[in-house]
């Protein structure tokens, strides 16, 4: 895109969620999109802030911005033991901005998809872009030099010729790494399956430049950094290319270590040994019961003990409790899980409903199942958390029992890559 002239955008990274510490990748490919279209881009980090308004003070009085970006991850904590709800901090930061700076607020990342204009008018920013926004939000940038705002909600895409870099140095990944976090990469945008409880679902496919992202990862290497998670929804969105992007990673001989998500279905033997090989020690395996045929439950029995002699350790999350659910189905699937032997199970019966899934339709749809509703159940939009939930965290523990194999979702903090 042709600029008439370059703006001042300070990028913002709310996220002080340290269970454990995210670094913001989204942040680091738009910070790269825009100044590649020329602009001047500032990134604050606020994770480990002692003060954060005196430090968003202090880099707005040197940089002086135009515009502000944050990012939203995430909403709240989305389990329900625990539950921690971010927006009230972030849209204190907003008015903080606004009213102070007189400063024009975006906001973007995936916690706008659970509804894109409840948060922002939660969030009383003055625009936001909902999915990928590195060619977004240049469109979205002149358009706000020229006062012509085209809607509240921009919605990002990406076209498939379209390369998107990253910005590594923007983060200072020292401390993430210092406090248990690790350096994520991502092979792809968006996700194909229809998981009527995700607010990924049914989002188009992007798959990224293997090179490209090889590149990153030799990036990080060159600074000291071995271990990885991946960012996808579910590695195995697309067999042909994990497998031709392990093959890839192999090649490039990097000592490295990595964990990811993935799906039972789509995936080969020659795919795992390809991961064991460049450095997977860890996969979590997503599993739900909704509506789930006798080939589903033969997949993960495939996928685990495929995975296992392999020396790949495996977790498996378990969701399930659905509406019309009963708890004999539900204890049979758990004792097909145990079965299995995964390294660990964790086992999460509380649903997170959001005003864009399928599964909130269908409970709205039954007022028999409005009884099961806990939280903020008057709040039509659902910012703050509402969970379905008909089998509780003590019925879960009569039916596991003392098994050390089980863990309640939420209970206790932190990630997979964390516990195992």
């Amino acid at each position: 895109m042709e600029l008439r002239y370059s703006m001042r955008i300070l990028l913002i990274n709310p996220n002080r969620y340290k269970f454990p510490p995210v670094p913001p990748i989204g942040i680091e490919y738009i910070s790269c999109s825009m100044e590649h279209a020329g602009h001047e881009v500032e990134v604050l980090d606020l994770c480990f802030s002692d003060d954060i308004y005196k430090d968003i003070e202090e880099s707005i009085n040197i940089f002086k911005p135009e515009i502000v970006g944050l990012s939203v991850r995430n909403i709240d904590s989305v389990l329900y033991h625990n539950n921690e709800f971010f927006l009230e901090e972030m849209r204190d930061i907003v008015k903080f901005l606004k009213y102070n700076f007189n400063l024009c607020v975006i906001v973007g990342g995936t916690g706008l998809s659970t509804n894109p204009e409840g948060v922002v008018d939660y969030l009383v920013a003055d625009v936001g872009i909902v999915g990928p926004a590195e060619e977004t939000i240049n469109i979205l940038i002149e358009d706000i030099k020229n006062k012509s705002l085209r809607s509240r909600i921009y919605h990002g895409v990406l076209r498939k010729d379209v390369s998107c870099k990253r910005k590594i140095d923007a983060i200072d990944y020292k401390i993430y790494y210092e406090n248990g976090g690790i350096a994520g990469f991502e092979t792809h945008k968006g996700c194909s399956s229809s998981c009527p409880y995700c607010i990924e679902a049914n989002k188009r496919v992007f798959l990224r430049d293997i090179d490209h992202v090889i590149s990153e990862i030799k990036d990080f290497v060159s600074r000291g950094y071995n271990h990885f998670h991946l960012c996808d929804s579910e590695f195995n969105e697309d067999l042909d290319y994990s497998t031709e992007f392990c093959e890839s990673l192999k090649r490039a001989s990097l000592d490295i270590k990595w964990t990811a998500y993935m799906k039972p279905s789509e995936f080969s033997k020659r795919l795992l040994k390809l991961m064991r090989d460049t450095g997977v020690y860890l996969i979590t395996l997503t599993v739900d019961s909704y509506r789930k045929c006798t080939m589903y439950w033969s997949d993960v029995e495939r996928f685990v003990f495929t995975a296992k002699p392999l020396g790949i350790k495996v977790v498996i999350d378990f969701l399930t409790g659905f509406p019309y659910e009963k708890e004999e189905e539900i204890c049979e699937n758990i004792n097909l899980l145990k079965r299995l032997l995964p390294d660990k199970i964790s086992v999460n019966t509380y649903i997170r409903l959001y005003s864009s899934t399928q599964i909130t339709k269908i409970i709205r749809g039954d007022t028999e199942l409005k009884k099961y509703l806990i939280g903020n159940i008057e709040d039509d939009s659902l910012i703050r958390p509402v969970f379905y939930n008909h089998i509780t965290s003590d019925d879960i523990k009569k039916i596991i029992g003392e098994d050390p194999l089980f863990i309640i979702e939420g209970i206790e903090k932190g990630v997979n890559y964390c516990r195992v």
